[in-house]
């Protein structure tokens, strides 16, 4: 369940206008005509008022463009359009076919780079928009508590975990598998602030580098200005995973070559909400080397990016909180000395007995099985004690899954009875 920020985790108002003029999009006139010429060659006849758009621009705004790609002979007006094209402003309602010569033009500039969407934002216009929502969280202890509702952890617990949330520090969340560190990180996101706006796409000196990702980016349904400059997107504060499967490589941009156009570094993707590093230790590259190539941005709030295939670098802003989790011990991945620069390491342990009994009681009313004294002390005398295993934070709703698709299977109800137990546990545990 999504938890509303506290009224002190307010972001400074940063709403993107769209520019009225050419210049006011930070884009030059050639830029602009070499993105409309991309669109059209793609879709012709386009009306003006939907080629502009295509770029997600105003008319006004692309309309010296639109001039130049006609006078220089690479499009043509066919008149007025009807249909969803018309408009009432007449201009708007102009079509406009590509010639013989745009299509050669068209191509020239695809093979520069294969970008088709909305106009790009220009990278300083992006840099102030971070800086200008950077979360400013005030999180109390009880706006903690109610993020963290849908789990059961200590006071302990909950008291070490507001003061990096407060400040977006690096975090440490160390502990054995299963006991909710993932889903704490993911929690934090919630109480970063309010949505924010990032653009579809970066300018970087003529360089295109695509920065929304739906795979990442959670979309904000809400009633936009009238005026709102449309290259951009509401979302809520990104929570963004990495695996196992992390290397350095994924830290860098990542070019296309038939695109040939960027996809922006995970971390960037992150910025404004919650970077986890998950099961940190295990990745294909090093421990040290992740935080080697993490330790100046976490420390400057700011990270040099390489656009490899254009031989250049450009200082972007690092406004995500990076939480490290791991099964391992923080000492056993990294030295004294990077230990220090990630200043708070919280150790997530396993519930203990009352606390267990309370995740089960939780998932029986999930399940809508009826919780039983004697279930649960069968489940602990059987499957437990006798082999000294630890509680894990996961393992009550895990068992009364499998036990609930088991009684699904034999046509029973679900309850705590010691057969559908013992056909739910011996089915989830390797030792049973």
């Amino acid at each position: 369940m999504a938890i509303q920020p506290p009224l002190q985790a307010t972001t400074p108002e940063f709403v993107p206008i769209a520019p009225a003029r050419t210049e006011d999009s930070g884009l030059p006139v050639a830029r602009l005509a070499d993105l409309l010429l991309k669109h059209i060659y793609f879709k012709s006849p386009l009306s003006a008022k939907d080629w502009a758009a295509a770029l997600c621009l105003p008319y006004s705004t692309v309309t010296p463009a639109i001039q130049s790609l006609v006078e220089q002979g690479w499009c043509q007006t066919i008149g007025r359009m009807a249909g969803p094209a018309m408009s009432h402003d007449f201009g708007e309602s102009l079509g406009y076919l590509i010639s013989d010569p745009g299509r050669l033009r068209a191509r020239d500039v695809l093979a520069r780079d294969h970008y088709v969407g909305p106009a790009p934002v220009p990278f300083l216009q992006y840099e102030t928009s971070v800086r200008a929502q950077v979360s400013q969280a005030d999180v109390t202890a009880a706006w903690l508590t109610r993020a963290l509702q849908h789990l059961t952890l200590s006071n302990d617990l909950l008291v070490q975990l507001g003061p990096p949330v407060n400040a977006r520090a690096p975090l440490f969340l160390y502990g054995a598998p299963g006991n909710g560190k993932t889903t704490i990180a993911e929690a934090c996101a919630e109480l970063l602030g309010e949505p924010i706006y990032i653009p579809y796409a970066i300018d970087i000196e003529g360089q295109v580098m695509r920065l929304y990702d739906p795979l990442h980016h959670q979309r904000v349904q809400r009633q936009l200005p009238m005026n709102f400059d449309a290259r951009w997107v509401l979302i809520k504060r990104p929570f963004v995973k990495a695996g196992g499967e992390l290397t350095t490589a994924q830290l860098s941009p990542s070019f296309d070559p038939l695109m040939r156009y960027y996809e922006a570094p995970i971390q960037l993707k992150a910025n404004g909400g919650i970077f986890l590093l998950d099961d940190f230790g295990r990745q294909d590259s090093s421990p040290r080397a992740l935080l080697n190539r993490l330790i100046v941005a976490l420390e400057r709030r700011i990270d040099y990016l390489t656009l490899a295939g254009a031989g250049m670098a450009v200082g972007a802003p690092f406004e995500a909180m990076v939480v490290f989790s791991t099964n391992l011990e923080p000492g056993s991945l990294v030295d004294e000395a990077f230990l220090r620069r990630v200043r708070y390491k919280i150790h997530v342990p396993d519930p203990t007995p009352i606390e267990f009994r309370q995740i089960l009681e939780r998932a029986c009313k999930e399940f809508e099985i009826v919780f039983s004294e004697a279930g649960y002390n069968y489940v602990l005398d059987r499957y437990y004690k006798p082999f000294k295993r630890p509680y894990r934070g996961c393992q009550p709703r895990d068992i009364l899954n499998q036990l609930d698709e088991v009684a699904y299977f034999l046509g029973r109800p679900p309850r705590l009875e010691p057969d559908l137990i013992d056909l739910a546990c011996r089915s989830y545990f390797v030792q049973a």
